[in-house]
């Protein structure tokens, strides 16, 4: 079993990374952003408490976030491997993340630079209804302003605007600074060049898969 850890900032491309990998090898894409999000739309309690966090550009507590994901590790089917997107982001949680070893691990850090995060974000569609996401420049749906998978109609998140996108940048690199480094001890972590167009910097980490 192989585990894939995707590491970068909001908007370097770690859902679509994720997306490919799925396609290629089969791997399933587990990431705590949608987890959180089914919850939100859930309106459960855990899900009104995460909404708030993340509207004020903050991160999710720990504890809540290892629960998940370990929830969702203990009901997993498919076991030729996985792919974690936005989990660990501390070292707490990268330790929790030992009692789950796989057979091959690979971390890999998108880097991107702030300014080209903000424009993908800023300009990023998402659909409430099915959680599919567009972007009105690269990747924009058939029909303007409606999703392509389910129909439903298409909005820009709340904490997808410049100031709480920066908010967010900074946040998480004082929060996943030292998990990045902790994975670089182990001599698991790779650096990509993630700026420029999605197919091209799969294509380099594709290379580190096969």
């Amino acid at each position: 079993m192989m585990r894939i850890i995707l590491f970068g900032a909001p908007g370097s491309g770690k859902g679509t990374i994720a997306e490919f990998l799925h396609r290629d090898f089969g791997f399933e894409k587990i990431s705590t952003g949608d987890i959180i999000r089914e919850e939100v739309k859930a309106n459960s309690p855990i899900g009104r408490k995460a909404e708030a966090i993340i509207k004020r550009g903050d991160l999710v507590p720990d504890e809540v976030i290892i629960d998940m994901v370990g929830n969702r590790l203990a009901i997993r089917t498919d076991r030729g491997g996985y792919i974690l997107d936005g989990f660990p982001r501390t070292v707490l949680q990268a330790e929790a993340l030992a009692q789950w070893p796989p057979d091959r691990e690979l971390a890999v850090f998108l880097d991107v630079k702030e300014e080209e995060v903000i424009e993908r974000l800023s300009s990023r569609l998402t659909c409430p209804s099915c959680g599919a996401i567009f972007n009105s420049r690269s990747k924009p749906p058939r029909v303007s302003g409606t999703c392509d998978i389910c129909g439903g109609r298409l909005v820009v998140r709340a904490d997808d605007n410049p100031e709480t996108i920066r908010q967010r940048i900074r946040v998480y690199l004082e929060a996943t600074g030292p998990v990045i480094e902790y994975f670089r001890r182990r001599n698991t972590l790779v650096d990509i060049d993630a700026s420029g167009k999605a197919k091209q910097v799969y294509e380099r980490i594709k290379k580190l898969v096969s």
